[in-house]
């Protein structure tokens, strides 16, 4: 994949919660024990839910800055309609920003 998201949620959510604000986007999820995966955009992952390792991490990534933000975009917005302090930075194939989504951040 050339095009490659990192993202931090302040306070997230639970992983149901998470799960309703995906669908409520029009997304379909497939939740398992400890991963949120977006089943019209396999390579986007909200994983390590539910483990006492660490927080959940955000793996995300595709072939073209366009597929992604197709799927980064409606899920900041939607984590900001519900309040959730978070950012996506999205990095090109020569590895530079190439967008910045985020609601009420820095923390």
């Amino acid at each position: 994949m050339s095009v490659i998201l990192y993202g931090e949620i302040y306070h997230w959510p639970s992983k149901d919660r998470m799960a309703s604000i995906l669908v409520g986007t029009g997304l379909r999820v497939f939740v398992g024990t400890f991963s949120i995966r977006l089943l019209d955009c396999s390579h986007f992952v909200f994983q390590e839910y539910g483990g006492d390792l660490c927080e959940p991490l955000i793996d995300a990534d595709a072939d073209t800055l366009e597929e992604l933000m197709q799927t980064a975009l409606p899920i900041s917005n939607a984590l900001s309609r519900n309040g959730i302090r978070h950012r996506f930075e999205i990095y090109d194939e020569p590895k530079r920003l190439a967008a910045y989504l985020h609601h009420d951040w820095p923390v």
